[in-house]
């Protein structure tokens, strides 16, 4: 959607992410701009109410028309002004007084993105819950952990979820934010420092669904109109990583022939043309291709901003910023599906914990908290042990107590300070090396074990509701104010 002048299919195209993001476009603000005009100035004695009348008739008719077919869906008011006064006449473009194209761009671009950014907040609020119904599905359910690629210790998937839960909810959070930070309408701006006319600009907010007026007029039309699609593109960014991490996760298990973790979904993967054994995951490979388009479309944001001085408007073409958040919504929603999807294979995941040594920290720890041997000699000698127990294909499913004393005798030779027989009993020492009781006997916030995870249950059972509410707020106070302009707009 490149250039100035949108060609007939990129307009279609256009509409068609507005109607994905189930977002208003220019013309409808247009309309709704100029009507707020038509009451806040006859309020002022700006406008006599004879005129105002002719101007709301020919509003009405223009929109019909446009919605209808018949008149070009306006994108700019240098175009939408002259048809007004075809049909009312030149005595109403008194109604443009105090005004310009300047701020009334600003507004309506305002206006979308405030609501393209509501629709993404959909988006993440719906993933987060997905998130959470997949963690009550494998509660209880023990895979690996990695760090630096390699397995790490052992957890619950549902722990996991919850992480990641927690890292979209931090984005959702910033969403609601950076809608909080730029509620305000610039109407009344005019090109940059306001106007000689007393307009009531806190009717135009409030008409319009915003919380305020611009504080500064400067600001509201030329800078704001750049530092609103920037924040949101950073926002959408970390959305897109994310997602591309997720799979990433995913795909180290799949790339297994035995893999512990697996999409079952219809038409995620396809048959190789040459090779009938594999299963190519067609529906993962395109979502992260798509959220990597994404980061690079995002970006232009700030490449479009760079080197500007202020005034210039490069930054703000409504059509390729909707562009982008409609394809990072379109992502999120692929996305949730690929999570709504997954499936653990449970005894392959526990197969997976056993072939290794997770349990190696653990069993330091248990050194140290229940026989007393200092820190860094229990760690050294679980060290000592794994690399004795991978040298002779040793692991936590097939080794035994007596080996492990045994190991632990060869330690001692040149420890005179410890005991010279291993002071963990049979139970003790082979409980620390099952991931369920490493998992319980977590004692932290923020742990795995169950009586965190029910606190963190608990959270999000609160959090869910209060992000929902905060997001349907916003879209029902933009309609009550459209709802009360034509009430407004009626009393004329």
């Amino acid at each position: 959607m490149l250039g100035m002048t949108m060609t007939k299919a990129e307009a279609g195209e256009a509409f068609e992410a507005l109607k994905t993001l189930k977002c208003h476009d220019t013309a409808f603000w247009l309309f709704r701009i100029n009507e707020a005009s038509v009451v806040g100035n006859t309020r002022r004695g700006l406008l006599t109410t004879e005129l105002a009348r002719t101007i709301r008739k020919a509003l009405a008719e223009m929109e019909i028309d446009a919605n209808e077919g018949r008149w070009p869906r306006p994108e700019l008011y240098i175009t939408f002004e002259p048809e007004m006064l075809k049909r009312t006449g030149m005595p109403a473009s008194v109604l443009h007084i105090g005004r310009s194209s300047q701020d009334i761009l600003a507004t309506t671009n305002a206006a979308q993105l405030r609501e393209a950014a509501l629709v993404l907040a959909q988006g993440v609020h719906a993933l987060i819950e997905s998130l959470l119904t997949k963690a009550d599905q494998y509660w209880d359910t023990l895979v690996p952990f990695y760090t630096n690629g390699v397995q790490a210790q052992p957890g619950r998937y549902s722990h996991y979820l919850y992480a990641q839960a927690q890292a979209f909810a931090r984005q959702l959070d910033r969403l609601l934010q950076c809608l909080e930070r730029f509620d305000f309408c610039p109407m009344g701006g005019a090109v940059l420092n306001g106007s000689v006319w007393p307009l009531d600009q806190e009717y135009s907010a409030q008409a319009l669904g915003f919380a305020q007026t611009g504080n500064n007029a400067f600001d509201a039309i030329h800078l704001s109109g750049n530092d609103f699609p920037l924040e949101l593109s950073q926002i959408v960014q970390a959305l897109m990583l994310r997602v591309t991490s997720f799979i990433q996760d995913f795909m180290v298990q799949y790339a297994q022939t035995r893999p512990w973790i697996i999409l079952q979904k219809a038409g995620s993967t396809y048959i190789s043309s040459a090779m009938p054994q594999k299963r190519n995951p067609g529906l993962i490979n395109d979502c992260r291709r798509n959220a990597g388009i994404v980061i690079a479309e995002s970006q232009n944001v700030l490449l479009r901003m760079h080197n500007l001085n202020e005034g210039m408007a490069d930054a703000r073409d409504i059509s390729v910023n909707l562009e982008w958040m409609t394809d990072a919504y379109r992502v999120l929603d692929t996305f949730k599906g690929i999570v709504d999807g997954l499936q653990i294979h449970k005894e392959r995941a526990l197969e997976e914990l056993n072939s290794d040594w997770t349990c190696t920290q653990n069993i330091a720890d248990v050194l140290v908290k229940k026989a007393d041997v200092p820190f860094r000699q229990g760690h050294h000698f679980a060290s000592v042990m794994v690399t004795w127990a991978r040298a002779n294909a040793k692991t936590p499913s097939n080794v035994t107590y007596a080996e492990l004393c045994e190991q632990w005798r060869h330690f001692v030779q040149n420890e005179t300070d410890l005991p010279a027989e291993m002071p963990l009993d049979e139970k003790t020492l082979m409980a620390a090396m099952r991931p369920d009781s490493i998992v319980e006997e977590r004692e932290t916030i923020g742990g795995p074990q169950e009586a965190d995870m029910q606190r963190q249950k608990t959270i999000w059972a609160e959090k869910l509701p209060m992000w929902k509410k905060a997001i349907g707020a916003r879209f029902e106070h933009i309609a009550r104010s459209v709802q009360t302009l034509e009430k407004d707009l009626n009393a004329i």
